[in-house]
């Protein structure tokens, strides 16, 4: 009698995103202010400690707490697995900051306030 094989099928493993990829996807993207805070109060709204966001991860806990405290700002890469993970939003689009001119005052003399009330239509 024959043997018979069985054959497994090959496992292919998940995609993952490199992490240059990550970067570049989010280069005109700016860390929110308060990020400490929405990482803290999402982790207790989830019941997790700071060990067990660490593990799941795949960070330490001491850098939960860092990040919580705002004395670590985290790169590009953690702050997407914390966004996915806790489902809070920790980036948001820079925006570019527009330089205003003032025209320079040709009178030696230069502006007076009453000069000022005087274009704004304003009375003195």
């Amino acid at each position: 009698m024959p043997k018979a094989t069985i054959q497994t099928p090959k496992l292919r493993k998940p995609l993952k995103t490199k992490s240059v990829d990550i970067e570049k996807s989010i280069e005109s993207y700016s860390l929110v202010e308060n990020y400490g805070l929405l990482v803290k109060n999402a982790r207790e709204r989830m019941g997790l400690s700071h060990e067990e966001l660490g593990a799941k991860l795949g960070e330490k806990a001491s850098v939960i707490r860092k990040i919580e405290q705002g004395k670590l700002k985290p790169d590009n890469v953690l702050v997407k697995k914390l966004e996915y993970f806790l489902k809070i939003k920790l980036l948001m689009p820079s925006t570019e900051v527009e330089v205003v001119t003032v025209p320079k005052v040709e009178d030696t003399q230069g502006l007076t306030i009453g000069d000022l009330l005087k274009k704004s239509g304003g009375e003195i």
